[in-house]
């Protein structure tokens, strides 16, 4: 009877910690750089297990970052979810009240080609980390700081089609901005942390909970000579997915349309488990091709300009052809 006692309370642990797991919130990691991080090698960043990252693109009005285009382009073609960032200076032009708009516009010019199609872009930052002068002392900073925001998150939306991130240190979320700007999706600076320990509800400010978590400025990586800054996102790969402005597509090669030459794209690479989302034929950016995939092309396509063909072979049947003409070409290469 004890032997059995100590059976259930054995299970009972096991158990437990099982529930534990599953309820621990699963952590991405990930870097953001700027021009300090000098010539960074993306595909080593990629292959050292970070997931994303976020790069400085501008500051102000009419500077851009000496490493955004670089970084941009290279973090694509290595495969890394990326994003751009604005340094936000409500402190730089106080007594312009078109100040935030002029700013904002700045960036949409720099990031927009970027979004032009489905891609590996993540959606911007509003990066905001100074303060103005105006109402230091008659405590209305806080007013002036918000309605900045506001005015910057609505070139962005107007443009773009949807808002940006913002970015904020515990003090700033705390105290320096209105409830409102809780609406938009928040990256936390704080350095009090470190994974998987992470900061009380409270670091947050006016939001309940965080996104993006910078957790540290004098982090390592592979490929980035020196000090980076370290992140973590609060979620899964299909989280972190819906950050990409695009929903799924079954435009394979890019073209526009949605058509037979998209279908043949899938069908060459179905099976693949590529470990790297946006390949041909990927159409929800899992990493995977497979009958998931196929359904979003063939929806799309019979809801398409060119719809005509509604039905084709399943999974496992291409999979056999394919397999046979294989076997059929290797008979005759004999």
């Amino acid at each position: 009877m004890a032997c059995l006692r100590g059976v259930v309370v054995l299970v009972v642990i096991v158990i437990g910690a099982f529930a534990e797991l599953a309820a621990a919130q699963p952590y991405l990691p990930g870097i953001d750089v700027s021009n300090y991080q000098g010539n960074v090698n993306w595909t080593s960043v990629k292959n050292a297990g970070i997931k994303f990252a976020f790069t400085k693109a501008t500051e102000g009005v009419d500077f851009v970052d000496a490493k955004f285009t670089q970084n941009m382009t290279n973090a694509i073609n290595a495969g890394m979810l990326i994003g751009p960032y604005h340094f936000g200076r409500p402190d730089s032009a106080e007594s312009n009240p078109n100040d935030a708009i002029d700013e904002a516009n700045d960036f949409v010019d720099a990031i927009q080609g970027y979004y032009a199609q489905p891609g590996h872009v993540l959606r911007p930052v509003l990066d905001v980390e100074r303060l103005p002068t105006i109402g230091e002392f008659s405590g209305t900073q806080k007013a002036y700081v918000s309605e900045w925001i506001r005015d910057f998150v609505s070139v962005v939306v107007n443009r773009m089609g949807f808002a940006p991130i913002i970015y904020a240190n515990t003090n700033y979320a705390t105290s320096y901005f209105e409830s409102n700007i809780s609406q938009y999706d928040f990256w936390l600076a704080n350095y009090n942390y470190t994974p998987p320990a992470e900061p009380p509800a409270s670091a947050s400010g006016i939001w309940s909970d965080w996104d993006f978590w910078q957790f540290t400025a004098s982090g390592t990586v592979s490929g980035i000579s020196g000090a980076v800054d370290r992140n973590v996102f609060e979620g899964t790969m299909d989280d972190l997915l819906e950050f990409v402005p695009f929903e799924p597509s079954g435009d394979f090669d890019r073209d526009g349309d949605v058509d037979g030459r998209d279908f043949l794209a899938w069908q060459r690479n179905v099976g693949l488990a590529t470990g790297v989302t946006f390949a041909k034929g990927d159409a929800n950016h899992d990493g995977a091709i497979n009958a998931t995939d196929l359904a979003i092309w063939q929806t799309q396509y019979a809801n398409g300009s060119l719809a005509g063909l509604t039905t084709v072979p399943e999974p496992s049947t291409l999979l056999l052809v394919s397999l046979c003409s294989v076997l059929v070409l290797k008979r005759r290469s004999r």
